[in-house]
This record gives C-alpha cells, sequence and structure tokens, in this order.
C-alpha cells in the first residue's frame, strides 16, 4: 500500500473539516459551529502512518504511505453548489482511479452529524448510486458522537443501509459543564478503512452485479410489456381492415413486416442490415396458414389471427433471444439473425 485516498462527504454541519483536521492533528481545515465553513472542495495530503493489519493476525501495526483527504463542500438538497461539488467528486473519483494501484486505498467516508433528525432520502440513494457507479466502498462515519450508544440516527441508517459499514467517532474533545468528553474513535475509523479495505471493495462489486443483473431483467420484462401492447395495436387495426377477401392477404403481410420492425426497435435490436420483409419471408411465412385468408367469410377472423399468431411468434422468439444473448451479442446482426430463426423455427414446430 503506497497511497490511501479518502473522500469525505456529507451535509453542512457534519464535522468533515473536523475528522481532516484529526486525523493529520494539524488545523489545516477551517472548521465552524454547523455553518457553512468549506466554500470549495479541498485536498490536504500528508505522509504518514496509518495502522495496518498485513497478516490478518489481528495485532496491528503502523505503515507510512501518502494519505490524501479530499474535503468536499456541504451537500443540500436542491442547491447548485451540490450540483457542482457532486461534479467535481465525480471527476475526481474517476482521476484517482485511473492513478491508483490494486494497493492502494480509495474510499469515501460519509460524514452525518450523530445529533441530527434524520437521515434524508437524497443521501440513501446518493450512497447507493455513487458506490455502485463507481465502484467505491463506502463508510458511513457518525461525527459528534458524545457516547459510543447506537442512537436512532444510526439505527435508521442501519435499517436502510445494511451493507454499508459505519463508524462512530467524536473528531475533538467536547467540554462542557459536566466535564470533557475525550475524542475517541478515529484510530479505529483508519483501522477499518485500511484493514476492512478488500472486503468492503467486494462488497460493492457483488452489490453492483446485482444491480446489473435487476436493471437487465426490469429491461427485459419492460421490453415484453411495450412488445406485447404493439402486437395488440396490429391485432385491433387487423380485424378492422380484414373484410378485404383475398386481397387483404398484401395488406396483412406488410402490417406484420411493419409489426415486426416495430418489435425490434423496442428491443433496440440493431437489424439495420437485415429488413424486416427478409425476416418474415425466411421464417415467419412458414409458421402461418395462409389459406385462410381467402375463404371470404372467415377473412376478417383470419386477419386477427394471422397478425396475432406472427405477433405472438416473433415476439416469443425475439424475448428468448434477448434473455439467451449478452449485451455484446445483442450488438452481433449475423449472430441475432441466427438464432431468431432458429427460436422462430423451433416454435413453429
Amino acid at each position: 500500500m503506497k497511497n490511501v485516498d479518502i473522500i469525505l462527504m456529507g451535509k453542512t454541519g457534519a464535522g468533515k473539516s473536523t475528522l481532516v483536521n484529526a486525523i493529520f492533528e494539524e488545523e489545516l481545515a477551517p472548521t465552524g459551529k454547523g455553518q457553512a465553513v468549506t466554500k470549495e472542495n479541498a485536498v490536504y495530503s500528508r505522509r504518514m502512518k496509518m495502522p495496518v493489519d498485513s497478516e490478518g493476525s489481528g495485532k496491528y501495526g503502523f505503515f507510512c504511505c501518502n494519505v490524501s483527504l479530499y474535503d468536499t463542500v456541504g451537500l443540500e438538497i436542491d442547491n447548485t453548489i451540490t450540483d457542482s461539488t457532486l461534479e467535481e467528486i465525480k471527476n475526481h473519483i474517476e482521476n484517482t482511479k485511473s492513478q491508483i494501484s490494486s494497493k492502494d486505498i480509495h474510499l469515501v467516508w460519509f460524514c452525518v452529524n450523530d445529533r441530527s433528525s434524520r437521515f434524508e432520502p437524497y443521501e440513501l440513494e446518493l450512497i447507493r448510486k455513487l458506490s455502485i457507479e463507481y465502484e467505491i466502498p463506502f463508510i458511513i462515519v457518525l461525527t459528534q458522537c458524545f457516547s459510543d450508544e447506537e442512537g436512532e440516527l444510526e439505527q435508521q441508517i442501519k435499517a436502510n443501509l445494511h451493507e454499508v459499514s459505519r463508524k462512530r467517532v467524536l473528531a475533538k474533545s467536547y467540554k462542557s459543564r459536566a466535564g470533557t468528553i475525550e475524542a475517541y474513535g478515529i484510530t479505529e475509523l483508519l483501522r477499518a478503512s485500511i484493514n476492512d479495505y478488500k472486503s468492503l471493495k467486494v462488497k460493492i462489486l457483488e452489490k453492483k452485479i446485482d444491480a446489473l443483473d435487476q436493471s437487465r431483467s426490469d429491461r427485459i420484462a419492460d421490453i415484453e410489456r411495450k412488445g406485447k401492447s404493439v402486437v395488440e395495436n396490429y391485432v385491433s387495426a387487423a380485424t378492422k381492415i380484414g373484410f378485404v377477401p383475398g386481397g387483404c392477404i398484401p395488406i396483412i403481410h406488410g402490417m406484420c413486416i411493419k409489426m415486426i420492425a416495430d418489435l425490434n426497435k423496442i428491443a433496440g435490436l440493431d437489424l439495420a442490415n437485415i429488413s424486416s420483409e427478409e425476416i418474415f419471408a425466411d421464417v415467419i411465412v412458414g409458421l402461418i396458414v395462409t389459406p385462410f385468408m381467402v375463404v371470404p367469410i372467415l377473412s376478417s377472423v383470419a386477419a386477427t389471427a394471422y397478425v396475432q399468431t406472427t405477433g405472438d411468434g416473433y415476439l416469443k422468439a425475439m424475448m428468448s433471444v434477448i434473455s439467451l444473448s449478452s449485451d455484446q451479442e445483442l450488438k452481433d446482426t449475423d449472430l441475432i439473425k441466427k438464432r431468431l430463426k432458429e427460436e422462430l423455427k423451433r416454435f413453429g414446430k
């Protein structure tokens, strides 16, 4: 380990700057009582001894490394500064990721004042989104903790973000009429950040995989829902034009071809060099019983059944191909065409 890069995030008054000063044991960052003292994001760097357990024995030693603490402006709801701050934080994460090695530490301390009344929904969403999007571990640091007992706020955070590590600290000794509460929790926070880093990183990667799987499942379900709606619309249209016996076959064929094109568009299939007519001619026609189309009295019923069968058959085949193909494979036009044909033939048996 050569470098430790830690980003401090949180609302105004969360004690980020006080934490910076406690880590470096030096008054580097301006502090205040609740007001927005930090006016712009700032990086404080020092070479210092960090507590490590290199052998996993539970006996801690110290290791000299470069430590950078990125103190950020307070995050507030509906605040223009927040948008700018977040953009800078994202850029910092990206730049740091491109420069660090696999042995370096790169994480976020999300600071929350233990005396706050509640954990805001936007804070919850921000942690979930940034940690997964940038694959960066978060530790929620409850600051200004006058006791080591878990309070209401921590219970709320635990219930909503049970997978995220939490640490309680009092970065600066607090004097009152009843006496002095000595600072605590800094060494434990550093130890957790360094020695638990690998496990925290693995959890984030697992979370990202789960999120990607869920996103893919939701996307596939949405495609199927919209696809069914497209088929229903074309079936409804076929009912109205099916009263023209015999002569409506070209019209129905045209509807089926357009329906296939619409289904491909909804699915985002890149079949630009393969026309819907080709798919229809090569595969679909073999699955449809066309003679019914020339029987006048059944023309409306047959037209509807024809479009329904074509739409349902193609949608089923398309959804099967999408489900069994990776996102990269779905970009391979020839491969998708081949798989569509195989699926359609199988459904037609």
